[in-house]
């Protein structure tokens, strides 16, 4: 993987609810010394304990910010559930001005399993998801990824987070785990 530092690069960090973006994303960040872009963490510097007020006001911060970001031209990471397609335009734009763009995507086993780590980050003093935002997310995140994320970008590479450990399991060189390589793909519509 790039690691950012001898080429302007936008990683963007991205999964479902619950995968361990935050967490993976705030890691890569202190190792790199890079700044991170997150919605959810925009939020809570409106408010702290509710961040579902301010969500669409932090998603109009989270673009500008990207934005600011991108004219500077310094490598950043990005975090987001990858359910949309907005961030094609924002992968565009990033080209245009000469970044190196690294997809990260990290995964669980199911829907039920991000719904569990939400309740727990809940129970912990996190943010809530809708469950029904989450499966819906969870879903399309993973079809999104593979039918046109990862191919709008100069590299990918797919983690699983079952036992919070990040294992590496495929990148765009090659398969690392065949066989969890096919479980990802199971469940793609």
């Amino acid at each position: 993987m790039n690691d950012g530092s001898k080429i302007k690069t936008l990683f963007i960090v991205a999964g479902a609810n619950g995968s361990g973006k935050t967490t993976f994303a705030l890691n890569l960040a202190k190792s790199k010394k890079l700044d991170f872009i997150n919605a959810d963490e925009i939020a809570k510097e409106y408010d702290p304990n509710d961040i579902q007020r301010y969500k669409i006001s932090a998603g109009k911060e989270f673009f500008q910010r990207v934005a600011k970001k991108l004219s500077e031209s310094n490598s950043f990471i990005l975090e987001t559930t990858l359910s949309g397609k907005y961030l094609k335009k924002v992968i565009e734009k990033a080209k245009k001005r000469g970044f190196f763009i690294s997809l990260i995507y990290l995964y669980l086993d199911g829907s039920l399993e991000n719904i569990l780590r939400v309740k727990n980050r809940v129970l912990a003093g996190g943010h809530n998801v809708p469950e029904i935002d989450i499966i819906r997310r969870y879903k399309r995140s993973k079809k999104l990824f593979l039918t046109l994320y990862r191919d709008l970008v100069d590299e990918w590479s797919l983690f699983y987070n079952g036992d919070d450990k990040f294992e590496l399991i495929a990148n765009n060189e090659m398969i690392i785990d065949e066989i969890v390589y096919n479980n990802f793909l199971k469940d793609i519509e």
